[in-house]
């Protein structure tokens, strides 16, 4: 089946003289067409991820096969959300940590993965493909549990190609250091305890800086009213080491090559005891990668630039499939293509 137009909510499009759709933001009409429909959460503060996630993706559809609605499912599409809270057929996670978020539950308690139209789940690797299909709780057949990689770092890839080229042409005579914690609304336990190094870690930025050039990069969650809300690129891209926690910017950060280190004297033991079962969790009983358990161990860390144990590259490879490495967006665009095919015909 050949793709040939693009839907435009609320109007009607003549793809060829004798296919018309008309999409009022209820259904869609096709015939002979892929429609793949993008549930948008423009206006969030996830507006800027759900931008690099969603361009990776498009740019390897045929011109004119999808549309975009606002947070609203259509029938007769192919649904795809990044928003787990949102009615779709496909969901793949606006984050690429584990963070057992596809284990959530709804207002209602049920699994908010399995409730509405959805029957398909995009992972990034083996490991969470293995722990979606194996759950009796969430009950989702292995057919539709497709590991897919991470479709920003096909944007952060070919950034680093560019940034690498560019201080080839001039020396840097510090290191450079990013902390990008992850957002602090997340707090486990009686004593709420948080479990972002956010705010915890802001003491010891000035004493950093006396041995490295250092910058900082907030979760946008965390970033105040009419800053920027993109997600963080371009400082990560052009970071040796990079301060976090648990979220996105740990696994970005590791597929790039970064030395990255976790702050363990501050919420290591918080961690140890958060998100059973889901990979995070692992990172920290097992202490997979370099974990500082005071600031002095961190500056040594970075100064010896201290490499990981063998066990960061099998963690990190059952993670991230290095099969889509660079190549996620059209892993993704692909398989969209492939679902709607065998959905709608």
């Amino acid at each position: 089946m050949t793709c040939t137009t693009q839907i435009t909510p609320g109007r009607r499009v003549l793809a060829r003289p004798e296919v018309l759709i008309a999409h009022n933001g209820a259904d869609v009409q096709r015939k002979g067409l892929c429609v793949i429909n993008l549930i948008d959460t423009s206006g969030t503060v996830y507006h800027g991820v759900q931008e690099q996630i969603w361009g990776s993706i498009s740019r390897h559809l045929p011109r004119g096969s999808w549309t975009s609605s606002p947070r609203e499912y259509v029938p007769g599409a192919l649904n795809f959300s990044l928003f787990i809270n949102l009615d779709s057929d496909v969901l793949m996670s606006h984050g690429v940590a584990d963070k057992n978020y596809l284990w959530r539950k709804s207002d209602d308690g049920e699994r908010a993965l399995t409730r509405g139209h959805r029957t398909d789940v995009l992972v990034p690797g083996p490991m969470l493909q293995r722990r979606v299909t194996k759950s009796k709780v969430l009950a989702i057949d292995g057919d539709h549990v497709h590991s897919v990689g991470w479709p920003r770092l096909d944007l952060l890839l070919a950034r680093q190609t560019q940034v690498r080229s560019r201080l080839r042409r001039r020396s840097r005579r510090r290191l450079r250091v990013l902390w990008a914690p992850t957002h602090d609304f997340v707090k486990k336990g009686d004593g709420e305890v948080t479990l972002s190094s956010y705010p915890a870690f802001e003491e010891y930025l000035e004493p950093l800086r006396k041995h490295f050039d250092v910058e900082v990069s907030e979760h946008p969650r965390n970033r105040g009213k009419g800053n920027s809300k993109r997600p963080t690129t371009d400082q990560l891209v052009d970071a040796d080491v990079v301060i976090s926690d648990f979220g996105t910017m740990v696994y970005e950060a590791w597929a790039l090559g970064k030395q990255v280190i976790f702050p363990h004297w501050i919420n290591g033991e918080a961690l140890t005891h958060a998100h059973r079962r889901a990979a995070e969790n692992t990172i920290y009983t097992e202490r997979i990668g370099l974990h500082a358990d005071s600031f002095d161990e961190l500056v040594e860390m970075i100064q010896e630039r201290r490499e990981p144990d063998p066990r960061l590259d099998k963690f990190l490879a059952d993670y991230l499939d290095p099969r889509y490495r660079g190549t996620s967006g059209k892993r993704i665009a692909d398989l969209l293509l492939r679902l709607d095919r065998e959905r709608n015909g």
